[in-house]
This record gives structure tokens, C-alpha cells and sequence, in this order.
């Protein structure tokens, strides 16, 4: 979900000025008709009336009172050109726009007042730059609109309570967030969706972890971060079998998913009454120009892919150097049947990412500068040869190189062999009985994290057995 510190705008046109309106103020978008119905008056902005869900709205055009700047086509009947349903204070009222964008998240420290005039009969006082696009955008005071314009549709009285056994029919409008994804548009509830980034680097996550075998992580905001793949979500590739270059993130109840997207396309009010069959993620929805749209439901999203306990939030934040809050698999609301108190040593170290070992496992920690390494991967210990592996980000296996950067050799054994591990750093020592094991996925198929410290010192990192990789590498 996102931030209750940020502030959610949906980003519109109006000639040559980008506009930000804040999100739970707009109802939905629809089409301007070529030929609008006027609303004859001597002076004002009021353009037209449009008709929405059966009720009659005044429609209100901002150029016909403040100078917007040349828009890209001109005239009431423009090509492309849309109505905001806004809806403030029990009061209606549609905005001509020329065109949408993307639904914005602005930092309110970040807004600027530019006009201090206190005056009651202007509708821009601030503005704010929009990271994603660099846009600034001019904030409109939508219920001082509604009072400047002295026209819109009051809200019904309420309906009367229904007799006992009356069924209702489910109606439920909601903000969406259209995305193009694959060969599809999808919609994705707006409040879910938190940021749309270029996409990171990936790692395989794979079935092991309760995911589709095609399905990765990465590391975002220093949480772990799942990736779902179009194939789980039933989505076809794109017709020209592009790369999805954005990550869309999505947040639920303190989980996250990532979904790989082409673009950012709009925002859009849609009836959303129409679940999907039972089991399914998407239904089939049309907006108001007729074009399809995939509806996600979120709520079976996340109970569907397990893997978004990878990045439980929790009150401590984002942790550095790839670590996750202690939260992070707490399963907070499910069985805990996953978790238990470590009942032998790790050690937290620092390779492509932050990891931990069992202690048990590490026969000695040395300094890389002071290892007796031969340049061409390995290392003399006890007298014989021994293989080494880089561990380190962006390291394959040590090479020459090697033994001139800066780092520690943790020396693994098992059934006799012994292999060498170059890490970054090694951090910490978590004593038995002061963790918390956290599994994801199936006894024996999933991965294992170990959670440290409360509070705000709260951590985990994902458990590795180096012991197993040993038997492998010697």
C-alpha cells in the first residue's frame, strides 16, 4: 500500500499546464462527446453538461477562465479530450482535461506555495516537481473550484435502509492505475500501487521459494522484494517480445510484489462490481472508449503468491547492505508454525548480499591479505591446496587478482573437504538462542532467514549453507 506520508495526485493537461489533482477527490475518467450539451451562460468557465451514471453534471473548462497556455488541439470537440469526475465536499463537478497521466506520490514537504495572496477566488496557490516524469505540476484546489464555479450535483439524501432480506446489487467505483503489461493493459488498484521504477537486477527466486520456477527477486528500499513473471499472472509477452523495462511495486497490509511493466499509461475510475471467477487473478473490464483492460485482483494476488512474506515491512525500515526488517517472515496474522529460536550459532556476512551460515560449519576466518593464496584459485591450508570462491558482488570464482583486495576467507569444511569463501566482510556473530528462524516455502525446499535484535535494530538475512556448496566445490 502506500505511504500514508506521501500524497497521491492523478497528473491531467489542460492546454500547456500540467495539472495535479489529489486522487480521492477523482471519480472517473470519461470521454468528452463530440457534440456536448451546453449550458448556456453569459460568463464563467462552465463548458457543457455531461451525463455520468445517470445524473446530469456541469462540466467546467479552466481555459475559458485562466490562461492555460495553447493546448494540442483546439475546441470542445477535441480529439483525446476527457472529463474528471470530481467529487469534494457531497458536491460533483467535471473537469475538461486534454489528456491524463500517470498517478503521482509527492512528499507533502515537498509542495511549494508560490502565491501567498491569500485570495479565495484563485484555484492555484502551490506546486510540486513530480520525480517519475520531472514534471511540475500546478495543485488544483478542487472544493474551491466547486464554490468559485457555484455550480454541481449535490450528493442524494441517503437511500433508505433495505427491508430485511432485500438483496442489493454490489456497486463499487474505484481509482486504477493502467500499466501495459506484456500484450496487456492491466489495472491495478491505485492505492496498492506504490512506485514504478526502472527495472533492477534480478535473481532467480524459483518453485523452491512457493513460486512459479520463472519468478526472481531483488532488493528494494532494503526490503526483499518478490518479482512475479507474466507467465504466473497469465499474461501474454509483448507482440514484439520486449523486456518489461519497469518494475511495478505493489503493497498490501505491509507486503510487496513487483510486477514487470512496458509503461505507465493512465489513470482510470472503473466499475469494479465483477470479480473474477473463483481462483483467478484477472477479469475482463472495457473502459469508457471501449479498449480492454485486465482487472488484478490484489486481494487474491497476495493470497495466491506466498512469496510476499520475503518482504514483510516492519516499524524499523528499510535496512542497509541487503538486509530486511526482522518482520520481514513473521507471518504476522498466520500460523507460526515457520518460525523458532536458532538453536546453534551464525555468522553474518557480507557477499553479493548480507547472509548468515551456521558457525558450526566455519572452521576458521582469515584475512584475504594474510591467506597464503596462489593467485590462480586456491589457497594452501593444512599443509594442501584448497579451492576458493568469491563470494562478493560481482566476483566469479577468485582469480589471480584475488589475494590484492580487501576481504576475509571463511574456511568451510564438511566430510573432510575443505573450500575457502571470499566475503566482503564478515559482521556479526548471532549466539544461539538469540534469533528467530523464519522458513519460506516447503520443509527442505524453501529458504530459511534468521531474524536479530527489536525495535529498530531489528534485521534479517537469508540463511546459506556453505557446508553443502564444500561437498560441491571440492
Amino acid at each position: 500500500m502506500s505511504s500514508p506520508s506521501l500524497l497521491q495526485l492523478a497528473q491531467a493537461a489542460i492546454g500547456a499546464v500540467w495539472v495535479g489533482i489529489p486522487a480521492h477527490c477523482v471519480v472517473q475518467a470519461i470521454t468528452l462527446p463530440p457534440t456536448p450539451v451546453l449550458l448556456p451562460r453569459r460568463q464563467g468557465a462552465l463548458l457543457a453538461v455531461a451525463d455520468h451514471d445517470g445524473r446530469l453534471v456541469p462540466v467546467v473548462d479552466l481555459a475559458r477562465w485562466v490562461d492555460m497556455g495553447a493546448a494540442a488541439h483546439a475546441g470542445g470537440a477535441a480529439s483525446g479530450a476527457q472529463v474528471l469526475i470530481l467529487h469534494a465536499a457531497g458536491r460533483t463537478i467535471g473537469l475538461k482535461v486534454d489528456r491524463l497521466g500517470a498517478l503521482a506520490e509527492v512528499a507533502p514537504g515537498d509542495i511549494a506555495r508560490l502565491h501567498h495572496d491569500e485570495r479565495d477566488d484563485e484555484v492555484f496557490q502551490c506546486a510540486v516537481r513530480e520525480s517519475a516524469s520531472g514534471r511540475t505540476l500546478s495543485l488544483l484546489e478542487v472544493e474551491r473550484l466547486v464554490r468559485l464555479v457555484d455550480a454541481w450535483h449535490q450528493d442524494a439524501a441517503p437511500a433508505p435502509a433495505p427491508s430485511a432480506g432485500a438483496v442489493q446489487a454490489p456497486s463499487e467505483v474505484r481509482l486504477y492505475a493502467v500499466l501495459q503489461a506484456g500484450a496487456a493493459r492491466l489495472a491495478l488498484a491505485a492505492g496498492t500501487l506504490t512506485e514504478v521504477l526502472p527495472m533492477p537486477q534480478l535473481k532467480l527466486l524459483g518453485a523452491a521459494a512457493g513460486g512459479a520456477a520463472d519468478n526472481a527477486y531483488c532488493t528494494w528500499r532494503g526490503r526483499h522484494l518478490p518479482v512475479l513473471s507474466h507467465a504466473a499472472l497469465g499474461l501474454e509477452t509483448a507482440p514484439d517480445g520486449a523486456a518489461p523495462p519497469l518494475l511495478a511495486v505493489l503493497e498490501r497490509d505491509g507486503l510487496a510484489l513487483g510486477l514487470p511493466v512496458h509503461a505507465a499509461l493512465n489513470l482510470q475510475a472503473i466499475e469494479a462490481s465483477a470479480l473474477a471467477p473463483a481462483g483467478g487473478l484477472l477479469s475482463a473490464v472495457f473502459d469508457a472508449d471501449g479498449a480492454a483492460l485486465r482487472l488484478l485482483d490484489e486481494a487474491r494476488l497476495f493470497a495466491r503468491f506466498t512469496e510476499a512474506e520475503l518482504s514483510r515491512e516492519t516499524d524499523a525500515g528499510p535496512r542497509a547492505g541487503g538486509a530486511v526488517g526482522a518482520g520481514a517472515l513473521s507471518g504476522a496474522g498466520r500460523p507460526t508454525g515457520h518460525r523458532a529460536t536458532n538453536a546453534g550459532a551464525y555468522i553474518v556476512f557480507e557477499g553479493d548480499g548480507m547472509y548468515a551460515a551456521p558457525i558450526d560449519t566455519v572452521e576458521r576466518i582469515v584475512s584475504l591479505r594474510d591467506a597464503a593464496t596462489d593467485g590462480n584459485g586456491a589457497m594452501a591450508w593444512e599443509g594442501r591446496p584448497i579451492p576458493l570462491r568469491d563470494l562478493r558482488a560481482g566476483a566469479a570464482d577468485t582469480g589471480t587478482g584475488a589475494a590484492a583486495a580487501a576481504g576475509d576467507v571463511m574456511v568451510v569444511r564438511r566430510d573432510g573437504a575443505h573450500v575457502g569463501y571470499v566475503v566482503a566482510r564478515v559482521h556479526l556473530l548471532v549466539p544461539p538462542g538469540s534469533g528467530r528462524i523464519y522458513r519460506m516455502g516447503a520443509a527442505g525446499a524453501g529458504w530459511e532467514f534468521i531474524a536479530t535484535g527489536d525495535d529498530a535494530a531489528q534485521a534479517s538475512y537469508r540463511i546459506v549453507d556453505l557446508a553443502a556448496l564444500a561437498a560441491l566445490a571440492a
